[in-house]
């Protein structure tokens, strides 16, 4: 292997990467049994399949040259674009819209008894440390607000008062 050409090691790469992605390109056609739970591949599967297809023919359009790095460029050029194109097309879908909404539903449903469980752990540990929790925190710092704000008007009215006995400002 020492002795290898760029050229012969661009062909050794690239015949790695066309018989995996046959070989992925097998695995994920497959179809799934029909009893059971549903395959949650299924949406997928053209989106998969049709970027195995993308490698396949860019990798047999391409002439090899020992120059890699512009060849891998607009390889992965090419590629991005059929991505962006598939999944642009998979995600204007109604079944996407269906899954994405139903993935939603399920993590907002175990989210929010989880988020009450992890509140509630919080509020024992900081009881336990004898710490106040965000409430308390929360509370004690409305009543200072408010404190402050009587304690404002109470200013206001002494400086009336001064006033007018200073006889600077009409009853």
């Amino acid at each position: 292997m020492a002795d290898a050409t760029p050229n012969q090691l661009f062909e050794l790469w690239r015949k790695q990467v066309e018989e995996s992605t046959q070989a992925w390109t097998r695995l994920v056609s497959q179809r799934a049994p029909t009893v059971g739970p549903p395959d949650p591949t299924a949406f997928w599967r053209p989106v998969l399949d049709q970027g195995f297809e993308t490698w396949a023919k860019l990798f047999a359009q391409t002439p090899a040259t020992p120059e890699l790095l512009p060849q891998w460029k607009q390889f992965l050029d090419q590629w991005i674009e059929a991505w962006s194109k598939v999944l642009g097309q998979a995600m204007g879908t109604e079944q996407f819209a269906k899954l994405l909404g139903q993935s939603l539903d399920q993590f907002l449903a175990t989210h929010g008894p989880l988020r009450r469980a992890a509140e509630q752990q919080t509020e024992q540990a900081l009881q336990a440390l004898q710490l106040p929790s965000r409430s308390q925190v929360t509370a004690v710092a409305k009543m200072i607000v408010e404190l402050e704000e009587r304690i404002e008007r109470l200013e206001d009215r002494i400086d009336a008062a001064l006033r007018r006995l200073d006889g600077k400002e009409p009853k």
